[in-house]
């Protein structure tokens, strides 16, 4: 039987072979399994020149992970699991292995770059707290700023006249943004101001807003955060890898009907 006829699955009765799956990749210009094995196979191929290993603690406690994060807590319910996939413990052994790879080659390949990453697009992590007020026009947008200047609660207005339904009966509370989140003016409104100054009106798709500046947090490079950098960083250099390296995928001449092998 030729391989490109068997059946990949089947969804409410209907058959998919394994040709429309690798067409609609074609069509698409991605499938993932291919890439994330390129990915891996770069990532292994790092860990190899960096001569990394893994112990056999380390691999034994990752595969306990991750059958705890597939809800798989004992050995029969992991061997079920596996069965049905037409994989073994040496599978899961194996991509614990890779998972612990990964997470060192990530360390080598970021750590000595956090720092200046995070100096680079410092700006793009401080946040706001902020309630927002949405009207319909400028001219009620800039009474309502009168009667904030006057003493009128900014949540007791939101209330009564935001058109944002989401955060009408919040008395406007919209919560952390960052600076992508707002546009250039508000931004700058934003980001200069005190806690409890109001502003505006900013213009909004076909509506005007102000807002209410609750709190200003400068970004911190917090662990969180550093976490969050390397993992970038990582992302990035492996894009740049995949696009270095030589990559043949077959897959698809098969799909042209070159000969299977």
């Amino acid at each position: 039987m030729d391989a490109m006829e068997l059946v990949a699955f089947n969804v409410n009765g209907t058959e998919w072979r394994l040709r429309d799956v690798l067409k609609l990749a074609c069509m698409e210009g991605r499938f993932s399994a291919v890439e994330d094995s390129i990915r891996r196979a770069i990532m292994k191929e790092f860990a190899e020149q960096h001569q990394l290993s893994i112990d056999e603690q380390e691999w034994k406690a990752k595969a306990n992970e991750l059958r705890q994060q597939l809800g798989l807590y004992s050995a029969a319910e992991t061997l079920a699991w596996l069965k049905v996939r037409g994989l073994t413990m040496a599978d899961l052994f194996e991509l614990a292995k890779a998972r612990l790879l990964t997470e060192k080659v990530k360390r080598i390949v970021s750590e000595d770059k956090v720092d200046a990453y995070y100096l680079k697009s410092r700006l793009s992590y401080d946040k706001a707290i902020i309630s927002q007020l949405i009207v319909d026009s400028r001219e009620q947008a800039q009474e309502l700023l009168f009667q904030l200047e006057e003493g009128e609660p900014f949540y007791q207005l939101a209330q009564t006249y935001c058109l944002n339904s989401s955060s009408k009966y919040d008395g406007g509370y919209v919560g952390s943004v960052g600076r992508a989140e707002m546009s250039g003016e508000e931004e700058s409104f934003v980001f200069s101001s005190e806690a409890g100054q109001s502003g505006g009106p900013f213009p909004i798709g076909s509506c005007y807003r102000l807002l209410y500046v609750w709190e200003v947090i400068p970004a911190a490079l917090t662990g969180e955060l550093r976490v969050k950098l390397a993992d970038l960083i990582y992302e990035e250099w492996l894009n740049e890898a995949v696009k270095k390296s030589k990559v043949d995928i077959k897959l698809w001449g098969y799909l042209a009907g070159e000969p299977l092998g």
